[in-house]
């Protein structure tokens, strides 16, 4: 039996200027979901993420430290300037698992010592 995968996002926005918003529910879905759990402790740098190709991913949720003092920037390759996405935040990406990326980069400003990011993908 293959394994599925269903993330559930939902959030309100609350007294922001333009008022409240309800956020969701979005579900990200995979019914050959791949369930492969990567921990690594990121270095100051480009570290590359390479992504399980069986079965085909459709996705993943990036879990930095919650003690992380250093900003950890997404990037596709080591040499373009990527998104900063923070220090301490979760992140889930989604794409098409007929398209899945061979591999993602997570650079970090200096290493994350004793620090465990954690990716699930599914």
């Amino acid at each position: 039996m293959a394994a599925t995968a269903s993330i559930l996002i939902q959030g309100t926005i609350s007294d922001a200027p333009t008022g409240g918003r309800t956020i969701g529910p979005i579900t990200l879905s995979s019914s050959s979901a791949n369930g492969e759990v990567q921990r690594i402790v990121l270095q100051a740098g480009a570290n590359t993420i390479t992504t399980p190709t069986v079965p085909a991913t459709s996705g993943c949720v990036i879990k930095l430290p919650a003690t992380n003092t250093s900003v950890t920037t997404l990037k596709g390759v080591a040499g373009d300037t990527g998104i900063a996405i923070g220090k301490v935040t979760t992140l889930v990406l989604n794409w098409d698992s007929t398209a899945a990326p061979a591999s993602f980069v997570l650079s970090s400003v200096s290493t994350q010592t004793g620090l465990v990011t954690e990716i699930v993908f599914f």
